[in-house]
């Protein structure tokens, strides 16, 4: 056990303003050392989530090349390919060229003048 001489010395030495400084210089670095831990979580997190959703745009485009690569593989496919791409046709086919109607034109409708329309042309403003 210690004399009560000794405990106070102890005392000044744990709870003295130097080891409290002491104490929270160890409390930053430990602080910055959890927070910059803590920023390299987010950005790994927020890394997957990107990668994970571009994964899964690369898999929808890969199903829709792999049903156009199905689809050219086929005489028909090809065929509807060139037609496409190229504007042509068979030989001995026609082309129809379809026009639209003209729209009838909207009847005229007997709308009454409005008050400010009435009192301006009493006035002379029309």
């Amino acid at each position: 056990m210690l004399r009560p001489g000794e405990k106070r010395t102890l005392q000044r030495l744990l709870f003295g303003k130097v080891a409290l400084i002491v104490l929270l210089i160890i409390l930053v670095f430990t602080v910055r050392g959890a927070w910059s831990v803590y920023e390299r979580s987010e950005y790994a997190r927020e890394s997957r989530t990107h990668a994970e959703r571009e994964l899964a745009e690369l898999e929808a485009r890969e199903h829709v090349l792999s049903e156009e690569l199905q689809r050219l593989q086929t005489p028909r496919g090809v065929e509807e390919e060139i037609r496409q791409k190229f504007d042509v046709g068979r030989e001995g086919e026609q082309l129809i060229v379809l026009i639209d109607a003209p729209e009838p034109a909207a009847p005229a409708q007997n709308l009454q003048p409005t008050l400010w329309e009435r009192l301006a042309e009493i006035f002379g403003f029309r």
